[in-house]
Protein backbone atom coordinates (compact mmCIF):
# COMPACT_ATOMS: atom_id res chain seq x y z
CA UNK A 1 0.00 0.00 0.00
CA UNK A 2 1.45 3.66 -0.71
CA UNK A 3 1.94 5.91 2.33
CA UNK A 4 0.89 9.09 1.96
CA UNK A 5 1.50 12.26 4.23
CA UNK A 6 -0.27 15.54 4.57
CA UNK A 7 1.41 18.60 5.42
CA UNK A 8 0.17 22.11 7.07
CA UNK A 9 1.42 24.97 9.60
CA UNK A 10 1.02 27.80 10.91
CA UNK A 11 3.02 30.30 12.73
CA UNK A 12 3.08 28.24 15.78
CA UNK A 13 2.46 24.89 15.02
CA UNK A 14 2.47 22.10 12.21
CA UNK A 15 -0.24 19.73 11.39
CA UNK A 16 0.81 16.09 9.97
CA UNK A 17 -1.57 13.12 9.57
CA UNK A 18 -0.30 10.06 7.85
CA UNK A 19 -1.98 7.05 5.83
CA UNK A 20 -1.75 4.57 3.49
CA UNK A 21 -4.35 3.50 0.46
CA UNK A 22 -6.57 1.21 0.73
CA UNK A 23 -9.26 0.01 -1.04
CA UNK A 24 -12.63 2.43 -1.15
CA UNK A 25 -10.55 4.77 1.00
CA UNK A 26 -7.49 5.47 3.47
CA UNK A 27 -6.18 3.95 6.84
CA UNK A 28 -4.55 6.78 9.20
CA UNK A 29 -1.49 5.52 11.31
CA UNK A 30 -0.33 8.56 12.81
CA UNK A 31 -2.03 12.51 13.43
CA UNK A 32 -0.12 14.60 15.49
CA UNK A 33 1.29 18.11 15.73
CA UNK A 34 5.29 19.61 15.31
CA UNK A 35 5.95 23.02 17.90
CA UNK A 36 7.20 25.71 15.55
CA UNK A 37 10.23 27.76 16.43
CA UNK A 38 9.38 31.94 16.47
CA UNK A 39 11.25 34.40 14.92
CA UNK A 40 13.76 35.97 17.23
CA UNK A 41 12.41 39.65 18.27
CA UNK A 42 15.16 42.18 16.42
CA UNK A 43 16.54 39.40 14.44
CA UNK A 44 16.62 39.34 10.97
CA UNK A 45 17.05 35.17 10.77
CA UNK A 46 13.74 33.46 10.01
CA UNK A 47 12.89 30.57 12.23
CA UNK A 48 13.97 27.34 10.88
CA UNK A 49 10.55 25.83 10.12
CA UNK A 50 11.81 23.32 7.78
CA UNK A 51 14.22 21.95 9.96
CA UNK A 52 11.80 21.94 13.09
CA UNK A 53 9.72 19.81 10.70
CA UNK A 54 12.21 17.27 9.66
CA UNK A 55 12.79 17.04 13.59
CA UNK A 56 9.64 16.19 14.17
CA UNK A 57 8.97 13.51 11.30
CA UNK A 58 11.89 11.85 12.20
CA UNK A 59 10.97 11.37 15.73
CA UNK A 60 7.75 9.64 13.83
CA UNK A 61 10.13 7.95 11.72
CA UNK A 62 9.26 9.71 8.87
CA UNK A 63 11.12 10.87 5.49
CA UNK A 64 10.60 11.13 1.84
CA UNK A 65 7.17 10.68 2.08
CA UNK A 66 4.58 11.75 -0.64
CA UNK A 67 3.40 14.96 0.71
CA UNK A 68 0.11 16.41 0.07
CA UNK A 69 0.46 20.12 1.34
CA UNK A 70 -2.67 22.51 2.44
CA UNK A 71 -2.78 26.57 2.42
CA UNK A 72 -4.87 28.69 3.75
CA UNK A 73 -7.53 31.09 2.31
CA UNK A 74 -5.44 33.81 3.53
CA UNK A 75 -2.62 33.22 1.47
CA UNK A 76 -4.17 33.37 -2.30
CA UNK A 77 -6.29 35.55 -4.00
CA UNK A 78 -9.71 34.42 -5.13
CA UNK A 79 -12.58 35.93 -7.06
CA UNK A 80 -15.71 35.26 -8.77
CA UNK A 81 -15.80 35.80 -12.78
CA UNK A 82 -17.95 35.38 -15.00
CA UNK A 83 -16.88 34.60 -18.62
CA UNK A 84 -18.72 34.59 -22.27
CA UNK A 85 -19.62 30.98 -23.89
CA UNK A 86 -16.94 29.36 -25.21
CA UNK A 87 -15.37 25.40 -25.57
CA UNK A 88 -14.43 24.05 -22.60
CA UNK A 89 -11.06 23.64 -23.85
CA UNK A 90 -10.90 27.62 -24.05
CA UNK A 91 -12.06 28.01 -20.61
CA UNK A 92 -8.87 28.10 -18.45
CA UNK A 93 -7.01 30.70 -21.18
CA UNK A 94 -9.67 32.85 -20.89
CA UNK A 95 -10.35 32.40 -16.47
CA UNK A 96 -6.43 33.55 -16.65
CA UNK A 97 -6.90 36.59 -19.24
CA UNK A 98 -10.09 37.86 -17.29
CA UNK A 99 -8.09 37.39 -14.09
CA UNK A 100 -5.34 39.36 -15.35
CA UNK A 101 -7.67 42.30 -15.18
CA UNK A 102 -9.60 41.40 -12.46
CA UNK A 103 -7.15 40.42 -9.96
CA UNK A 104 -5.10 42.82 -7.67
CA UNK A 105 -1.79 41.38 -7.69
CA UNK A 106 -1.69 38.41 -10.22
CA UNK A 107 1.93 38.09 -11.54
CA UNK A 108 1.71 36.68 -15.35
CA UNK A 109 3.51 33.25 -13.71
CA UNK A 110 1.20 32.90 -10.80
CA UNK A 111 -0.14 29.59 -10.25
CA UNK A 112 -4.12 30.10 -10.97
CA UNK A 113 -7.12 27.19 -10.90
CA UNK A 114 -10.54 27.63 -10.91
CA UNK A 115 -13.52 25.54 -10.51
CA UNK A 116 -16.90 26.55 -12.56
CA UNK A 117 -20.01 26.86 -10.60
CA UNK A 118 -22.98 27.26 -12.91
CA UNK A 119 -23.80 28.90 -16.53
CA UNK A 120 -24.51 32.61 -16.20
CA UNK A 121 -27.38 34.55 -18.35
CA UNK A 122 -25.10 35.14 -21.38
CA UNK A 123 -24.61 31.00 -21.79
CA UNK A 124 -21.05 31.57 -20.52
CA UNK A 125 -19.47 30.42 -16.81
CA UNK A 126 -19.04 31.62 -13.54
CA UNK A 127 -16.14 30.22 -11.92
CA UNK A 128 -14.20 30.77 -8.63
CA UNK A 129 -10.66 31.60 -9.38
CA UNK A 130 -7.61 31.71 -7.34
CA UNK A 131 -4.16 32.44 -7.61
CA UNK A 132 -1.16 32.18 -5.35
CA UNK A 133 2.07 34.21 -5.78
CA UNK A 134 4.97 32.28 -7.20
CA UNK A 135 7.23 33.41 -4.68
CA UNK A 136 4.85 31.70 -1.81
CA UNK A 137 5.13 28.36 -3.76
CA UNK A 138 9.05 28.65 -3.99
CA UNK A 139 9.24 29.40 -0.15
CA UNK A 140 6.70 26.32 0.72
CA UNK A 141 8.62 24.48 -1.77
CA UNK A 142 12.01 25.44 0.30
CA UNK A 143 10.23 24.36 3.46
CA UNK A 144 9.44 21.34 2.62
CA UNK A 145 12.82 20.81 1.14
CA UNK A 146 14.17 21.33 4.13
CA UNK A 147 11.56 19.00 6.07
CA UNK A 148 12.51 15.76 3.64
CA UNK A 149 9.63 15.72 1.68
CA UNK A 150 8.75 16.04 -1.86
CA UNK A 151 5.77 18.15 -2.37
CA UNK A 152 2.83 16.62 -5.02
CA UNK A 153 0.15 18.25 -3.99
CA UNK A 154 -1.07 22.26 -3.06
CA UNK A 155 -4.68 22.28 -2.40
CA UNK A 156 -6.56 25.46 -1.24
CA UNK A 157 -7.37 24.21 2.65
CA UNK A 158 -11.39 25.08 2.63
CA UNK A 159 -12.01 22.38 -0.46
CA UNK A 160 -9.79 19.97 0.92
CA UNK A 161 -11.92 20.41 4.32
CA UNK A 162 -15.27 20.23 1.83
CA UNK A 163 -13.57 16.78 0.50
CA UNK A 164 -14.14 14.89 3.61
CA UNK A 165 -17.95 15.57 3.63
CA UNK A 166 -18.14 15.00 -0.27
CA UNK A 167 -20.32 11.56 0.33
CA UNK A 168 -22.77 13.41 2.77
CA UNK A 169 -23.16 16.68 0.80
CA UNK A 170 -24.71 15.02 -2.21
CA UNK A 171 -28.54 16.53 -1.50
CA UNK A 172 -28.31 20.43 -3.00
CA UNK A 173 -28.90 21.67 0.35
CA UNK A 174 -26.68 24.59 1.06
CA UNK A 175 -24.91 24.53 4.26
CA UNK A 176 -21.48 26.48 6.18
CA UNK A 177 -18.52 24.62 7.29
CA UNK A 178 -16.61 26.12 10.49
CA UNK A 179 -13.00 24.67 10.81
CA UNK A 180 -11.46 26.30 13.49
CA UNK A 181 -7.47 26.40 13.52
CA UNK A 182 -5.24 27.18 16.19
CA UNK A 183 -5.46 31.47 15.15
CA UNK A 184 -8.25 31.52 12.18
CA UNK A 185 -11.74 29.90 11.37
CA UNK A 186 -12.11 28.98 7.99
CA UNK A 187 -16.02 29.53 7.16
CA UNK A 188 -16.81 27.74 4.13
CA UNK A 189 -20.43 28.34 2.25
CA UNK A 190 -21.48 25.15 -0.17
CA UNK A 191 -24.25 24.25 -2.18
CA UNK A 192 -24.30 20.43 -2.16
CA UNK A 193 -20.51 18.97 -2.27
CA UNK A 194 -19.48 22.89 -4.10
CA UNK A 195 -18.01 25.10 -2.33
CA UNK A 196 -19.05 28.70 -3.63
CA UNK A 197 -17.98 31.32 -1.07
CA UNK A 198 -14.83 30.39 1.64
CA UNK A 199 -13.90 32.88 4.06
CA UNK A 200 -10.98 32.79 6.53
CA UNK A 201 -11.00 34.93 9.71
CA UNK A 202 -8.59 36.08 12.36
CA UNK A 203 -9.90 34.52 15.80
CA UNK A 204 -8.77 36.62 19.04
CA UNK A 205 -6.31 35.64 21.25
CA UNK A 206 -8.33 34.18 24.03
CA UNK A 207 -8.96 30.99 25.69
CA UNK A 208 -12.73 31.70 27.15
CA UNK A 209 -15.07 28.81 25.33
CA UNK A 210 -17.71 31.85 25.20
CA UNK A 211 -15.67 35.26 23.87
CA UNK A 212 -14.33 32.67 21.05
CA UNK A 213 -17.53 31.34 20.08
CA UNK A 214 -19.51 34.84 20.27
CA UNK A 215 -16.81 36.03 17.70
CA UNK A 216 -17.06 33.14 15.72
CA UNK A 217 -21.13 33.72 15.27
CA UNK A 218 -20.49 37.15 14.51
CA UNK A 219 -18.17 36.37 11.71
CA UNK A 220 -20.32 33.59 10.47
CA UNK A 221 -23.47 35.92 10.29
CA UNK A 222 -21.16 38.09 7.72
CA UNK A 223 -20.23 35.36 5.91
CA UNK A 224 -23.69 34.17 5.66
CA UNK A 225 -24.85 37.43 4.59
CA UNK A 226 -21.90 37.89 2.29
CA UNK A 227 -22.71 33.84 0.52
CA UNK A 228 -26.76 35.18 0.42
CA UNK A 229 -25.90 38.20 -1.76
CA UNK A 230 -23.67 36.43 -4.16
CA UNK A 231 -26.33 33.26 -4.58
CA UNK A 232 -29.41 35.57 -5.56
CA UNK A 233 -30.82 35.25 -2.26
CA UNK A 234 -30.47 31.68 -1.03
CA UNK A 235 -30.03 31.03 2.93
CA UNK A 236 -27.93 28.90 4.44
CA UNK A 237 -29.55 25.50 5.91
CA UNK A 238 -26.99 24.03 7.95
CA UNK A 239 -24.01 24.53 10.06
CA UNK A 240 -21.00 22.00 9.71
CA UNK A 241 -18.47 22.20 12.74
CA UNK A 242 -15.62 20.28 12.68
CA UNK A 243 -14.71 19.20 16.24
CA UNK A 244 -15.60 17.65 19.21
CA UNK A 245 -18.27 18.09 22.28
CA UNK A 246 -15.60 19.00 24.25
CA UNK A 247 -14.09 22.06 22.18
CA UNK A 248 -17.36 23.24 20.63
CA UNK A 249 -20.38 22.33 22.51
CA UNK A 250 -20.57 26.02 23.90
CA UNK A 251 -19.94 27.13 19.93
CA UNK A 252 -22.72 24.78 18.38
CA UNK A 253 -25.52 26.00 21.61
CA UNK A 254 -24.82 29.26 20.53
CA UNK A 255 -25.26 29.24 17.18
CA UNK A 256 -28.26 27.49 17.26
CA UNK A 257 -29.83 29.68 19.33
CA UNK A 258 -28.88 32.64 17.48
CA UNK A 259 -29.28 31.69 14.40
CA UNK A 260 -32.42 29.26 14.65
CA UNK A 261 -30.81 27.08 12.17
CA UNK A 262 -29.55 22.86 12.09
CA UNK A 263 -25.94 22.48 13.84
CA UNK A 264 -24.12 19.43 14.05
CA UNK A 265 -20.64 18.55 15.22
CA UNK A 266 -18.70 16.51 12.90
CA UNK A 267 -14.94 14.57 14.45
CA UNK A 268 -12.98 14.42 11.06
CA UNK A 269 -11.01 11.34 12.52
CA UNK A 270 -14.32 9.40 12.17
CA UNK A 271 -15.07 9.75 8.76
CA UNK A 272 -11.83 7.71 8.19
CA UNK A 273 -10.66 4.25 9.63
CA UNK A 274 -7.86 4.76 12.28
CA UNK A 275 -4.86 2.17 13.26
CA UNK A 276 -3.59 1.27 16.18
CA UNK A 277 -1.30 3.97 16.76
CA UNK A 278 -3.89 6.54 15.91
CA UNK A 279 -6.30 5.38 17.81
CA UNK A 280 -4.50 5.54 21.01
CA UNK A 281 -2.78 8.98 20.41
CA UNK A 282 -5.61 10.97 18.82
CA UNK A 283 -4.83 15.13 18.38
CA UNK A 284 -6.50 16.97 21.26
CA UNK A 285 -7.61 19.36 18.54
CA UNK A 286 -9.77 16.99 15.98
CA UNK A 287 -11.12 19.48 14.10
CA UNK A 288 -8.02 21.45 13.27
CA UNK A 289 -7.03 17.93 11.08
CA UNK A 290 -10.45 17.92 9.01
CA UNK A 291 -8.67 19.68 5.68
CA UNK A 292 -5.33 17.10 5.71
CA UNK A 293 -7.87 14.52 6.31
CA UNK A 294 -9.47 15.32 3.17
CA UNK A 295 -6.65 15.82 1.31
CA UNK A 296 -5.75 12.74 2.42
CA UNK A 297 -9.21 10.87 1.04
CA UNK A 298 -9.40 12.23 -2.40
CA UNK A 299 -5.48 11.04 -2.97
CA UNK A 300 -6.85 7.79 -1.72
CA UNK A 301 -9.88 7.39 -4.03
CA UNK A 302 -7.85 8.75 -7.13
CA UNK A 303 -10.49 12.22 -6.98
CA UNK A 304 -8.21 15.16 -7.89
CA UNK A 305 -8.63 18.51 -5.43
CA UNK A 306 -11.12 20.79 -6.36
CA UNK A 307 -8.33 23.20 -6.31
CA UNK A 308 -4.88 22.50 -6.73
CA UNK A 309 -1.79 24.98 -7.70
CA UNK A 310 0.20 22.90 -8.33
CA UNK A 311 -1.86 21.08 -11.01
CA UNK A 312 -3.87 24.13 -12.34
CA UNK A 313 -6.56 23.53 -15.06
CA UNK A 314 -5.02 24.08 -18.26
CA UNK A 315 -5.77 24.18 -22.29
CA UNK A 316 -5.50 20.25 -23.18
CA UNK A 317 -1.99 19.43 -25.00
CA UNK A 318 -2.31 18.35 -28.11
CA UNK A 319 -3.41 14.54 -28.82
CA UNK A 320 -0.08 12.84 -29.20
CA UNK A 321 -0.36 11.01 -32.53
CA UNK A 322 3.07 9.17 -32.37
CA UNK A 323 0.75 5.94 -31.48
CA UNK A 324 -1.45 6.48 -34.69
CA UNK A 325 1.89 6.88 -36.35
CA UNK A 326 3.69 3.95 -35.12
CA UNK A 327 0.58 1.80 -35.79
CA UNK A 328 -0.02 3.11 -39.17
CA UNK A 329 4.15 2.18 -39.82
CA UNK A 330 2.95 -1.28 -38.31
CA UNK A 331 -0.10 -1.78 -40.43
CA UNK A 332 2.03 -0.60 -43.66
CA UNK A 333 4.71 -3.13 -42.86
CA UNK A 334 2.17 -5.64 -42.75
CA UNK A 335 0.50 -4.67 -45.80
CA UNK A 336 3.99 -4.29 -47.61
CA UNK A 337 4.92 -7.83 -46.02
CA UNK A 338 1.90 -9.91 -47.40
CA UNK A 339 2.46 -7.94 -51.00
CA UNK A 340 6.08 -8.89 -50.84
CA UNK A 341 4.65 -12.48 -50.27
CA UNK A 342 1.90 -12.37 -52.77
CA UNK A 343 4.80 -11.00 -55.20
CA UNK A 344 6.82 -14.01 -54.29
CA UNK A 345 4.44 -16.36 -54.94
CA UNK A 346 3.52 -14.81 -58.41
CA UNK A 347 7.28 -14.84 -59.12
CA UNK A 348 7.35 -18.73 -58.20
CA UNK A 349 4.26 -19.42 -59.83
CA UNK A 350 5.58 -17.18 -62.96
CA UNK A 351 9.15 -19.51 -62.74
CA UNK A 352 7.18 -22.95 -62.91
CA UNK A 353 4.93 -21.24 -66.02
CA UNK A 354 8.75 -20.03 -67.80
CA UNK A 355 10.31 -23.58 -67.41
CA UNK A 356 7.23 -25.17 -69.05
CA UNK A 357 7.23 -22.88 -71.55
CA UNK A 358 10.89 -23.57 -72.22
CA UNK A 359 10.44 -27.28 -72.69
CA UNK A 360 7.26 -26.76 -75.01
CA UNK A 361 9.69 -24.36 -77.08
CA UNK A 362 12.46 -26.81 -77.10
CA UNK A 363 9.46 -29.29 -78.25
CA UNK A 364 8.28 -27.04 -80.89
CA UNK A 365 11.91 -26.29 -82.41
CA UNK A 366 12.57 -29.95 -82.81
CA UNK A 367 9.07 -30.14 -84.99
CA UNK A 368 10.71 -26.71 -86.92
CA UNK A 369 13.50 -28.19 -87.95
CA UNK A 370 11.43 -31.45 -89.16
CA UNK A 371 9.71 -29.43 -91.42
CA UNK A 372 10.49 -27.65 -94.63
CA UNK A 373 8.31 -25.03 -93.84
CA UNK A 374 10.86 -22.71 -92.37
CA UNK A 375 12.54 -22.07 -95.18
CA UNK A 376 9.84 -20.30 -96.70
CA UNK A 377 9.13 -18.43 -93.45
CA UNK A 378 12.46 -17.55 -93.04
CA UNK A 379 12.70 -15.98 -96.78
CA UNK A 380 9.33 -14.06 -96.35
CA UNK A 381 11.21 -12.19 -92.85
CA UNK A 382 14.19 -10.98 -94.82
CA UNK A 383 11.92 -9.80 -97.38
CA UNK A 384 9.79 -8.21 -94.67
CA UNK A 385 13.33 -6.93 -92.73
CA UNK A 386 14.45 -5.58 -95.65
CA UNK A 387 11.83 -3.29 -95.99
CA UNK A 388 11.55 -2.16 -92.38
CA UNK A 389 12.25 1.30 -90.86
CA UNK A 390 14.06 1.63 -87.67
CA UNK A 391 12.25 4.20 -86.51
CA UNK A 392 13.99 5.83 -83.64
CA UNK A 393 16.98 6.54 -85.65
CA UNK A 394 14.64 8.33 -88.07
CA UNK A 395 13.46 10.61 -85.28
CA UNK A 396 16.91 11.10 -84.12
CA UNK A 397 18.26 12.30 -88.08
CA UNK A 398 15.33 14.65 -87.57
CA UNK A 399 16.17 16.27 -84.04
CA UNK A 400 19.43 16.71 -85.37
CA UNK A 401 18.63 18.22 -88.79
CA UNK A 402 16.60 20.49 -87.33
CA UNK A 403 17.60 23.93 -86.65
CA UNK A 404 17.73 25.13 -82.62
CA UNK A 405 14.42 25.78 -80.46
CA UNK A 406 14.48 29.30 -81.05
CA UNK A 407 13.61 28.99 -85.01
CA UNK A 408 11.83 26.10 -85.12
CA UNK A 409 9.08 24.10 -82.80
CA UNK A 410 7.68 20.49 -83.87
CA UNK A 411 3.53 20.36 -82.45
CA UNK A 412 2.71 17.06 -84.36
CA UNK A 413 4.58 14.26 -85.53
CA UNK A 414 3.18 11.54 -87.47
CA UNK A 415 4.88 8.46 -88.80
CA UNK A 416 3.12 5.60 -90.94
CA UNK A 417 5.09 2.45 -92.31
CA UNK A 418 3.76 1.32 -96.05
CA UNK A 419 4.16 -1.69 -96.96
CA UNK A 420 6.41 -2.14 -99.93
CA UNK A 421 6.74 1.13 -101.01
CA UNK A 422 8.23 2.67 -98.23
CA UNK A 423 7.10 4.69 -95.13
CA UNK A 424 6.11 8.28 -94.47
CA UNK A 425 6.45 11.36 -92.18
CA UNK A 426 4.91 13.88 -91.24
CA UNK A 427 5.69 17.17 -89.93
CA UNK A 428 3.69 19.81 -88.19
CA UNK A 429 5.21 23.15 -86.29
CA UNK A 430 5.94 26.33 -86.64
CA UNK A 431 9.18 28.20 -87.35
CA UNK A 432 10.45 31.90 -86.93
CA UNK A 433 10.57 32.99 -91.01
CA UNK A 434 9.64 32.02 -94.63
CA UNK A 435 12.78 31.28 -95.47
CA UNK A 436 13.50 28.48 -92.56
CA UNK A 437 11.12 26.09 -94.35
CA UNK A 438 13.44 25.76 -97.52
CA UNK A 439 16.08 25.49 -95.15
CA UNK A 440 14.55 22.71 -93.22
CA UNK A 441 13.71 20.43 -96.35
CA UNK A 442 17.07 20.84 -97.85
CA UNK A 443 18.74 19.49 -94.67
CA UNK A 444 15.92 16.79 -94.54
CA UNK A 445 16.12 15.71 -98.36
CA UNK A 446 19.12 12.54 -99.40
CA UNK A 447 18.48 9.68 -101.44
CA UNK A 448 16.85 7.49 -99.22
CA UNK A 449 14.20 10.62 -98.08
CA UNK A 450 12.47 12.23 -100.67
CA UNK A 451 10.46 16.21 -98.38
CA UNK A 452 7.28 17.54 -100.17
CA UNK A 453 6.03 20.89 -98.55
CA UNK A 454 3.30 22.85 -98.46
CA UNK A 455 5.17 26.11 -98.78
CA UNK A 456 4.07 27.24 -95.18
CA UNK A 457 1.58 29.60 -94.00
CA UNK A 458 1.62 32.68 -91.85
CA UNK A 459 -0.34 32.98 -88.59
CA UNK A 460 -0.49 36.06 -87.10
CA UNK A 461 -2.38 34.50 -84.35
CA UNK A 462 0.81 33.38 -82.93
CA UNK A 463 3.11 34.80 -80.40
CA UNK A 464 6.95 34.62 -81.53
CA UNK A 465 7.16 32.16 -84.28
CA UNK A 466 3.82 32.21 -86.77
CA UNK A 467 5.11 30.75 -90.19
CA UNK A 468 2.73 26.80 -90.03
CA UNK A 469 5.25 23.75 -90.87
CA UNK A 470 3.97 20.95 -93.01
CA UNK A 471 6.18 18.37 -94.72
CA UNK A 472 6.10 15.22 -95.57
CA UNK A 473 9.35 13.10 -95.75
CA UNK A 474 8.47 9.80 -97.75
CA UNK A 475 11.24 7.53 -96.76
CA UNK A 476 12.46 4.56 -99.48
CA UNK A 477 13.17 1.23 -98.12
CA UNK A 478 16.61 0.54 -97.94
CA UNK A 479 16.95 -2.21 -100.60
CA UNK A 480 15.39 0.19 -102.96
CA UNK A 481 17.77 2.79 -102.96
CA UNK A 482 20.60 0.84 -103.73
CA UNK A 483 20.75 0.47 -107.59
CA UNK A 484 20.43 4.02 -108.79
CA UNK A 485 17.38 3.27 -111.34
CA UNK A 486 15.57 2.01 -108.17
CA UNK A 487 15.96 5.43 -106.63
CA UNK A 488 13.85 7.13 -109.61
CA UNK A 489 11.47 4.80 -109.64
CA UNK A 490 10.74 4.56 -106.36
CA UNK A 491 9.50 8.33 -106.45
CA UNK A 492 6.87 9.63 -103.78
CA UNK A 493 5.07 7.18 -102.03
CA UNK A 494 1.05 7.55 -102.67
CA UNK A 495 -0.50 9.53 -99.95
CA UNK A 496 -2.69 7.15 -97.78
CA UNK A 497 -5.44 8.72 -95.86
CA UNK A 498 -5.60 6.18 -93.16
CA UNK A 499 -3.02 3.57 -92.92
CA UNK A 500 -2.90 0.78 -90.39
CA UNK A 501 0.51 0.61 -89.81
CA UNK A 502 0.69 4.68 -88.81
CA UNK A 503 2.20 6.16 -85.67
CA UNK A 504 0.79 10.05 -84.60
CA UNK A 505 2.64 11.66 -82.06
CA UNK A 506 1.72 15.01 -81.11
CA UNK A 507 5.07 16.96 -80.13
CA UNK A 508 5.68 20.41 -78.21
CA UNK A 509 9.28 19.19 -78.60
CA UNK A 510 11.36 21.94 -80.38
CA UNK A 511 13.08 21.11 -83.44
CA UNK A 512 17.16 20.43 -82.85
CA UNK A 513 16.76 18.66 -79.96
CA UNK A 514 20.11 17.05 -79.28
Amino acid sequence: MSRLLALEWDAKEARVVVGRKRAGGVTVEQAFTIPLPQKVEGSTADADVGGAIARGLAQHGLSKVETLVAVGRSSIELRFLSTPPVPPEELPDLVRFQALKQFTTLGEDWPLDFVPLSPNADGGSNVLAAAISSELVGQIRQTCAAAGVNVSRLVLRPFAAAALLKDQLEDDKCRMIVDLLKDDADLTVLIGSQVIFPRTVRLPAVNEADILARAVLAEGRRTMIAAQNQLGGRRVEEVVIYGDGEHHSALKALVESELSIPVRLVDPFERVELGSEAKAARPEFPGTFAPLLGMLVDEALGRPPVIDFLHPRKRPEPPNRQRIYVLAAAAAALVLLALGGTIQMRLWSLDAKISQLKIERSRQEKLAKASAKPLKDAATLDKFAAGDITWLDEFARISQKLPGPEAARLEEVTAQSLPKIGSRITLKGVVDQHSRLKEIEDALRDKQHAVYGKGGTLDPTLKGMQWRLDEEIAILPPAATAPPAAAKTAGAPARATSPAGSRKTPSAATGGAK
